[in-house]
């Protein structure tokens, strides 16, 4: 429990209304931030001695992205026991929700949704970031079929070359490198998870389902995933080039967009930030604020309330209509469609949050093994 002194930190410019789901970090919530009657994701993450780095790493890597199929982040509120992650709300269901009420997608449907993602992993590729979570949980996806990528607990800013040792990631996603327990490349590591997630789209199953390490790898490696007949010879190729083994053979996120099947890849375009930020300093000067403080608050990059007030009105405005369309204003109950964002959450109280042997390899989250 946070002290009352640490609640009213969050309290001062958030009125929390509700819990989204609980998970091995912490606690999702809805919040409104009362300045801008905007609805947020609090993503409350408990400091422990071994988890600082961890949460340092995601908080850096949220500042420096912003694509428009990545959840947009705000703010961060630091105490000395839980950093608060302010994050945009995404109202609608994850993938895996998504999909339970159609077991599977016909192509035409898995498309727009895949290609999507696919344009937000390269975003982060482009930068050297390795998400390696890429799962249906972590994929969200509103009323209108936007798409957002979530949930960064595990990723990493990689150096030209670097390969990773630690053992994270969700069984049914891993790629046989990395249940190899050996060095790997986490950018490779992605884009097999990419093609775990296109091969349930359109078919419904996971390309292979075991309840151990040893016996996953095994199965990679020895074994062809079965090929359903109604898939056309296009995207049994995409599968193909995405779950290679060997994976130096594996297809690239850049290779990924240039394939006829996925079809235009929406260009990513960078905020227009000269034509957006006097309109957000207008709006903040009505508000109350001065242009001294705005400029000072930015121009030293202090995480205070007035930086997140700026960084939720830049994002609504940079939105626009579509936001208005996809955002209700703030509500005093659970608003209908409420999502669990932004962490992997425990669907029953029984599941462990953390696993050695998963039963469920949607559901649980396997974090690190000794």
């Amino acid at each position: 429990m946070a002290s009352p002194l640490e609640e009213n930190i969050l309290e001062k410019d958030f009125k929390i209304s509700t819990s989204l789901g609980s998970g091995g970090f912490g606690e999702v919530k809805l919040a409104c931030h009362l300045p801008t009657h905007t609805q947020v994701a609090v993503k409350v993450l408990k400091k422990k001695k071994n988890s600082l780095a961890s949460i340092n790493t995601e908080v850096e890597i949220l500042q420096s992205v912003e694509h428009r199929n990545i959840v947009n982040y705000f703010h961060v509120i630091d105490t000395s026991t839980k950093t608060y992650l302010i994050m945009e709300y995404v109202s609608g269901k994850d993938l895996d929700m998504f999909l339970r009420d159609r077991n599977f997608l016909k192509e035409d449907e898995a498309r727009p949704i895949f290609n999507q993602i696919v344009s937000g992993v390269h975003f982060l590729h482009q930068k050297r970031i390795a998400h390696r979570d890429i799962k249906l949980e972590n994929v969200l996806i509103d009323g209108a079929g936007n798409v957002k990528l979530c949930d960064f607990g595990m990723s990493r800013e990689l150096a030209e070359g670097q390969m990773l040792e630690e053992f994270y990631g969700t069984l049914f996603y891993l790629a046989q490198e990395i249940l190899a327990r050996k060095p790997y490349n986490g950018l490779v590591g992605d884009m097999w998870s990419l093609g775990v997630l296109l091969y349930v789209l359109v078919t419904g199953q996971f390309p292979y389902e075991e309840t151990t390490f040893d016996a996953m790898y095994r199965v990679i490696t020895t074994t062809k995933y079965p090929i359903p007949y109604h898939l056309s010879k296009p995207c049994i190729i995409l599968i193909e080039q995405l779950l290679m083994v060997p994976n130096q053979h594996r297809i690239t996120i850049c290779q990924l967009q240039e394939r006829q099947w996925l079809g235009n890849i929406k260009e990513h375009e960078a905020l227009a930030t000269k034509e957006i930020v006097p309109k957000v300093m207008e709006a903040m000067c009505t508000m109350g604020y001065t242009c001294e403080e705005i400029v000072s608050s930015l121009k030293h990059k202090q995480p205070n309330n007035l930086t997140a007030t700026f960084n939720i009105l830049k994002y609504k405005l940079s939105c626009g209509d579509s936001h208005q369309q996809n955002q209700k204003p703030c509500l005093n109950g659970n608003p209908e469609g409420t999502l669990r964002p932004l962490l992997a959450l425990k669907r029953r109280a029984s599941e462990p949050a953390f696993s050695t042997s998963i039963g469920d390899g949607k559901r649980q989250k396997l974090h690190h093994a000794e």
